[in-house]
């Protein structure tokens, strides 16, 4: 097996392939292999501490040295040491390292609309599915934030260049991240708007209500009503006329 054929994909369910096969491993080196990936290199009471939290030091680091012992026997090439060190490969490919890039790149880079790249496969999917680890959850929940708001920069950009049907897919990812967001929500009513597709902005204000007077028991913001009063000044069955 060689170092560049591993890769790790942690968007949606955990997955390890290697020359486009995926390997079977066990879930507690599964967890191993997903918290150097997500946290960065960490010492072996650090990785032992952050995996087996309830225990003592001394079953938290037999656990974890039992735990290298059923990783090497599948790979060696996965996991280096560098004396109490651990860390991934740095040849390992992660898809979140990508999606990562891709954010700082979109919110940060500041580069016209047109150098815009689309995001990587399965953007729209939570990190470790599943997955109920605090220090899982943390990073889920930054993850998603900061994907929905880079989602949200470029649909916004392109918006601002008169490009809406290039903003549609972005608008629509947003939205797909975070459906309760109200910024999220009144970009792709927005691009609606401006595609001239009033229907499907009346279709999008109806689901996010919904989501809202489910979750919150409160009526979307004044802006966004004002965005389907505009589209619909005599009034709709949901929204009131102007």
């Amino acid at each position: 097996m060689a170092k560049s054929d591993l890769e790790l994909r942690l968007l949606g369910p955990f997955r390890l392939r290697c020359g486009g096969s995926t390997l079977a491993l066990p879930y507690g080196v599964a967890r191993l292999i997903a918290s150097l990936a997500i946290m960065g290199p960490m010492s072996r009471s650090q990785t032992a501490g952050l995996l087996w939290p309830d225990g003592t030091e001394q079953q938290a680091l037999a656990n974890l040295r039992t735990t290298l012992s059923r990783l090497a026997r599948r790979t060696r090439e996965l996991v280096e040491t560098d004396g109490d060190i651990l860390n991934l490969s740095e040849t390992t490919r992660v898809d979140v390292d990508a999606l990562t890039r891709w954010i700082n790149d979109t919110i940060y880079g500041g580069g016209p609309a047109g150098e815009l790249t689309g995001p990587p496969a399965d953007v729209e999917r939570p990190l470790l599915a599943g997955w109920p680890d605090d220090w899982v959850v943390d990073r889920r929940d930054w993850l998603r934030t900061l994907t929905a708001q880079a989602l949200q920069s470029a649909a916004a950009r392109l918006l601002a260049l008169g490009r809406p049907a290039e903003a549609l897919p972005y608008g629509l990812a947003a939205v797909q991240t975070e459906p309760w967001s109200e910024s999220a929500n009144r970009i792709l009513l927005e691009i609606h708007a401006r595609r001239g597709d009033p229907s499907s902005a009346l279709r999008q204000y109806e689901k996010f209500s919904g989501i809202l007077q489910r979750e919150l028991g409160v009526p979307p913001a004044p802006d966004i009503v004002a965005v389907i009063q505009q589209l619909y000044p005599f009034g709709t069955g949901r929204v009131k006329a102007v």
